[in-house]
């Protein structure tokens, strides 16, 4: 019997999994031992490549409270490596409804958890309001801004990524996120988004350097991948803690017009109910701005499917910016 003991979460268990894999250890062969100070296991001396499928639910069933959970996935992936690749279509299979299970459990827990934690932090005002200087104007928000501890979302970000542009600008863009090249440089809409912004600014007649841009969330959050860092949505939670930065930028602005980027920004200042698909093309009042519209994010021209998606997408951010432009003038 082999007693693995290792931090509690799925990049750890992962890891142990490859080595024990490579060992051709068998799950029957395996304890489970959970321990937040353990060290990482040695890397495993070969290669598996598994269906992202089995990822996904493995990621989804780590995080449910079943201490059970870590030698089923255990089970379900060594057959897949060494018996069937295709084991997650035999949905009958004990092993991998147990799987789907976990799974399960583990979304309902988190959901749980995540509206628990949404409620405390509307009670309190928002995780980084208490790092939020009163009455400063943007240059000490933004110094302020760089010691924010309200959200998780520090722990693995290079640094908090302000707006930019000038104090008394008339336009203001507020997108979700800084993402990988912006949270490198320190500059939001950097990257290949921002590229797809600049763009679509030029065809409309905005010029960037006039208007100010900033983002709802003020930390990269992401995945690895290997040596890539993936972009993550932010949840709910994130997007109420760092709420307290945007407002704190718009109440030092009071622009005339606001563009929400994308849903995570509309979320954020325009409410949980507000739906960016039924919405954009309207300008209407908020007490953020007297002329407020929500558009599509620039990285979902991006993610378009072909050429054709993507022309269409970049048509529809086009058509919404044209608004904010005739607004503004």
């Amino acid at each position: 019997m082999v007693t693995v003991e290792f931090e509690p979460t799925f990049e750890r268990w992962q890891a142990a999994a490859r080595a024990l894999l490579s060992d051709g250890i068998r799950p029957a062969d395996v304890e489970w031992r959970e321990r937040p100070d353990a060290p990482p296991a040695p890397r495993a001396s070969k290669f598996f490549r598994v269906p992202p499928r089995f990822l996904e639910l493995a990621r989804q069933a780590a995080t449910a409270s079943d201490p059970t959970r870590w030698g089923a996935l255990y089970d379900v992936l060594w057959r897949i490596v060494n018996e069937r690749r295709d084991l997650l279509d035999e949905r009958g299979d004990p092993a991998v409804r147990r799987l789907h299970g976990l799974a399960a459990q583990g979304r309902r827990e988190a959901e749980q958890a995540e509206r628990q934690e949404v409620l405390r932090l509307q009670a309190e005002g928002g995780g980084a309001a208490a790092f939020v200087p009163a009455d400063a104007d943007l240059a000490t928000l933004a110094k302020a801004a760089k010691q924010c501890r309200g959200c998780p979302l520090y722990r693995d970000a290079t640094q908090t990524v302000f707006g930019r542009g000038p104090a008394d600008a008339r336009v203001v863009l507020v997108g979700e996120q800084p993402g990988d090249q912006e949270d490198r440089r320190d500059a939001p809409f950097v990257g290949p988004a921002g590229e797809v912004l600049d763009r679509a600014l030029r065809d409309v007649g905005i010029d960037r350097d006039a208007i100010y841009v900033t983002n709802a969330v003020k930390h990269f959050k992401f995945v690895l991948r290997g040596k890539r860092r993936i972009h993550q949505t932010p949840r709910l939670s994130e997007i109420v803690a760092c709420r307290p930065w945007v407002e704190a930028e718009l109440a030092r602005l009071t622009p005339e017009t606001l563009v929400c980027l994308g849903a995570t920004a509309a979320r954020a200042l325009l409410g949980d109910d507000f739906r960016l698909m039924r919405a954009r093309g309207r300008v209407f009042s908020t007490r953020w701005a007297p002329q407020t519209l929500a558009t599509l994010h620039p990285s979902a021209v991006l993610r378009g499917e072909d050429a054709a998606a993507q022309e269409r997408l970049y048509g529809m951010l086009v058509e919404d910016l044209r608004l904010a432009a005739g607004a503004a003038r």
